[in-house]
């Protein structure tokens, strides 16, 4: 997808553009005439899901937007109405005026909560912690586990509440707390297979395997555009450009939901972190991304836009700063972009204890306490709440929260009026989620446990692991031959855990091995089974399969001052856990000096600045974090699948030149989109 240099959106102002420069105009009214404010009116050329221009209608319901082309939509949104969408008449500029009809789903919303009380909706935007189903007087909207915690009866009482509890796990890369699950490779790898379609398939696989888990609601995807190698969580994202999140974000929507929520199996998808967590200062995260708006609007935004116009239910709200704003109590962009110019009416969701993250902007763990701002915790929610965040993930704070919602909205801090905006906008998704008209979820799917893992599932990973290798150097070493005597060794060449990378049995991942997971070694004896030596010196080639330990958010930020040749290779997580590659390029010197080839395997979440173990090495390979189907890996080694997989970073020479990215002038060791082939 290629979008304009400029335009993507008014970004000086969307409001009406001037007459002087309309192409367009009209007026937006309900049924009875009455002028619709703030409707989101967009000319797109569909199927695309990005608008070529858009504008917001004025008090009067009025709007004007640039010359529209014929094959173009003028598409109106606004939340509670249906949308609507007008074919471009070549010639015509006055379109007078253009009826937005009520959504049938706003009755049934209606009717659920005229039953119900103050306390009620205020449990209705409470994400407490599994198991907790209570939320002050009322039920809980939702709950959560983080990584490493699975509750596998927790629905048997969450799901048979009047209004469902749904219960959310951050599924990234599969339901990868859940044994024998199949674990996809992480973002940046399915960045590199430039697949849609096959991550939509992804989408789909993992939803199936929610369900056979009990779980309808993920905290994924995330489709951050990572621009700082030194961030932890660069692996998050398919890659440094707006066009892979665009693409391959809103592919995953659709895996999951179905297009516009009409799969059976669709679960609730999260677009997260909104906004500007890949583009934090020094790539430090939860710290402060300065950027002006136009580049918030060309750079960040167009994933969103895409992941909404797709129909996801869900957004979450980032720990970071932009502009020394806490993306949690940012109204101008929480209700002013999302809701009103993206027209967004699902619902805004903190992350683990965001509000309170609030307080104290840019504290990561051990790394910074952040900076104190004076501000209490009550202080905190009226502002995220004011803001326009309707559901508060609070798994250790979730009694406090609803009390002193209570409070404030009965002080007036809080209006209820925002409080019934946010119960609104959870039972819509929760509606179209189908998660009112069948609590127990869909049969199909739902306790099958035959999915988890299954041997569809797993050779849909193995596909995604085989294009997602990039091939990075290549001197006549690849591809290998059955017929070769191959010795397979590395820290990570038979570790499952290594390979699959965090958020696998864990927040920070396993250095143990995962259940029913593949190996990369066991993955040889798949593919070749007779050219595995159990030796180096019985070896024409040694395959060195080496990389990064897995970690999480800030434990792998990169803090120190010289980033060149490190790989961060230990369990205790500071910046001495970043060690030299100096022992790995001895070792590969050593083999080669005794007449063997050596092919490096990098099992990794992000370029690293590592250009002397990549010139010594015969050729090297990126594996990224691969996932459950080791296996995948041989098969491209051994020519069996040939390789297709395309960087979806710019990779670094010299570690001086992070941030480095495509456009910005600066010549990596190899660029964005490279790849060998043969």
């Amino acid at each position: 997808m290629a979008f304009p240099k400029i335009g993507i959106f008014a970004f000086a102002t969307l409001a009406a553009i001037s007459a002087a420069q309309a192409g367009i105009s009209g007026s937006i009214v309900d049924e009875s005439g009455a002028p619709i404010h703030n409707a989101a009116v967009t000319v797109r050329t569909l199927p695309k899901l990005i608008a070529n221009a858009r504008t917001l209608s004025n008090d009067k319901g009025a709007f004007s937007l640039g010359n529209a082309k014929k094959g173009q939509s003028i598409v109106v949104r606004k939340t509670g109405f249906l949308p609507e969408t007008l074919s471009v008449v070549p010639g015509k500029k006055n379109y007078g005026n253009i009826t937005l009809k009520r959504d049938p789903i706003e009755n049934r919303i209606d009717s659920i909560m005229a039953k119900m009380t103050l306390d009620d909706m205020i449990a209705q935007m409470t994400q407490a912690k599994a198991p907790a189903v209570k939320c002050g007087n009322s039920i809980c909207g939702s709950a959560l586990e983080g990584g490493g915690a699975y509750t596998a009866d927790f629905y048997a009482n969450a799901w048979k509440q009047k209004i469902p509890v749904t219960y959310g796990k951050d599924n990234v890369h599969g339901v990868a707390d859940v044994n024998n699950a199949t674990i996809f490779p992480h973002n940046i790898g399915l960045g590199a297979t430039r697949d849609s379609a096959l991550v939509r398939k992804i989408g789909q696989a993992v939803a199936e395997e929610m369900w056979a888990a009990h779980i309808d609601l993920n905290f994924a995807p995330a489709i951050t555009v990572p621009q700082d190698e030194r961030w932890g969580r660069v692996y998050e994202g398919f890659g440094e450009t707006t066009e892979l999140a665009v693409d391959l974000g809103a592919a995953f929507v659709r895996g999951q939901q179905g297009d516009n929520n009409d799969a059976e199996w669709r679960v609730i998808t999260t677009l997260k972190h909104f906004i500007g967590d890949g583009a934090t200062d020094n790539g430090y995260d939860r710290g402060n991304a300065t950027m002006t708006d136009k580049v918030l609007r060309q750079k960040y935004l167009p994933p969103y836009e895409a992941g909404v116009e797709q129909g996801a239910l869900s957004v979450m709200a980032s720990f970071n700063q932009v502009n020394g704003i806490h993306q949690h109590v940012d109204s101008a962009k929480i209700t002013g972009i999302l809701k009103t110019e993206l027209a967004f009416d699902g619902y805004v969701i903190a992350d683990w204890e965001g509000i309170e993250s609030s307080t104290t902007p840019g504290a990561a763990g051990d790394y910074s306490p952040g900076l104190v701002t004076g501000i209490s915790s009550k202080d905190a929610i009226k502002n995220a709440i004011n803001a326009g965040l309707d559901m508060a993930m609070v798994p250790q704070s979730a009694e406090s929260f609803v009390k002193s919602m209570k409070e404030l909205v009965a002080s007036g801090a809080i209006s209820e009026e925002r409080v019934k905006d946010a119960c609104r906008r959870i039972l819509r998704a929760k509606i179209r989620a189908g998660r009112i008209d069948n609590p127990s979820g869909p049969a199909a799917y739902v306790g099958v446990t035959k999915n988890i893992g299954s041997a569809e599932h797993r050779q849909l990973a193995r596909e995604a692991v085989q294009k997602s290798l990039v091939i990075l150097k290549n001197k006549k070493v690849l591809p290998l031959k059955t017929t070769d005597k191959v010795f397979v060794t590395g820290t990570h060449a038979n570790n499952t855990g290594l390979q699959c990378g965090a958020w696998t049995q864990g927040w920070q991942g396993t250095m143990e091995n995962v259940p029913g997971a593949t190996s990369i070694q066991t993955g040889f004896d798949e593919v070749a089974n007779s050219a595995r030596v159990a030796t180096a010196e019985e070896a024409k080639t040694i395959v060195y399969v080496i990389g990064e330990v897995p970690y999480a958010e800030w434990f792998g930020d990169y803090r120190g001052d010289d980033f060149n040749n490190k790989i961060i290779t230990k369990k205790v997580r500071t910046d001495m856990s970043f060690n030299s590659t100096d022992s790995d390029i001895a070792q590969i010197k050593e083999w080669q000096k005794a007449g063997h080839k050596v092919a490096v395997v990098l099992i990794t979440g992000r370029p690293l600045p590592i250009t002397s173990l990549i010139n010594a090495a015969d050729a090297f390979v990126v594996a990224w974090l691969p996932g459950s189907e080791g296996a995948g890996v041989a098969d491209v080694l051994f020519g069996n699948v040939k390789p297709t997989g395309k960087l979806p970073h710019t990779w670094p020479k010299d570690a001086k030149q992070i941030p480095i990215n495509v456009g910005d002038g600066k010549k990596g060791l190899y660029p964005y989109g490279f790849g060998l082939r043969y």
